[in-house]
């Protein structure tokens, strides 16, 4: 009877062994899995990333050109040619000037 119960014990922990074996080994895949899950979704945003770095880049660019262009269309001088060719007006005589004062 003694003989019986040591078998049967070490044959209970041998099925113990293999079934904390079989976690360990689907517990160690699926962290693996998650490590390849989580860098390979790193590398897609970091792309992404840089895709917008480059956009916003071109954007400011292009934001420079158009103040620079809305610069020279104000500019007093270009005013002044606009008036003077299209509109026909002209600077007035001094005599004509009035000063406003407070």
């Amino acid at each position: 009877m003694n003989k019986l119960n040591k078998e049967i014990k070490r044959q209970s922990n041998n099925g113990v062994i293999w079934i904390v074996f079989f976690l360990s080994l689907i517990l160690v895949c699926s962290s693996a899995l998650g490590v390849v899950y989580a860098v390979n979704e790193s590398r897609h945003l970091l792309n992404e990333l840089q895709t917008l770095g480059n956009k916003r880049n071109s954007l400011q660019v292009e934001w420079g050109q158009l103040l620079l262009e809305q610069s020279s269309l104000v500019s007093q001088g270009r005013v002044e040619d606009i008036a003077i060719a299209e509109l026909g007006m002209k600077i007035p005589a001094m005599e004509n000037m009035v000063m406003v004062r407070q």
